[in-house]
């Protein structure tokens, strides 16, 4: 499996276990968070990319899915760890306005907590 994932009453936490987030990844990925949302009506979603340092198409378009799932239910999800290259990358993509992401999993919790 190349994740990891740690749940709470409140809250997901899927942490990538590889550096590459591309068309091996995705598609079990996807799933995985498809499964996580309809497990939990009230759980939000991190997704720690801390290490992954590449992304394609295709695990942008998991987080993607990701992001209009949590949405739609009134949920949060919230990207941390991110590198400067995924930075850039969401950045060239024209997403960095539409994901919410922070530095690391503290301010992710920090996040998810606040009402407003």
């Amino acid at each position: 499996m190349k994740f990891e994932i740690e749940q709470d009453d409140s809250y997901s936490v899927l942490t990538l276990k590889t550096d590459r987030l591309d068309s091996k990844i995705a598609p079990d990925l996807k799933s995985q968070i498809i499964l996580l949302a309809n497990a939990s009506e009230k759980g939000h979603l991190i997704v720690d990319l801390q290490g992954v340092s590449f992304a394609d198409s295709s695990g942008l378009s998991a987080l993607l899915m990701a992001h209009r799932l949590y949405r739609d239910t009134d949920r949060k999800f919230v990207l941390c760890g991110l590198s400067d290259r995924i930075k850039k990358l969401l950045e060239i993509s024209q997403l960095d306005d539409i994901f919410v992401t922070v530095d690391g999993r503290k301010s992710a919790l920090e996040h998810i907590n606040n009402p407003g």
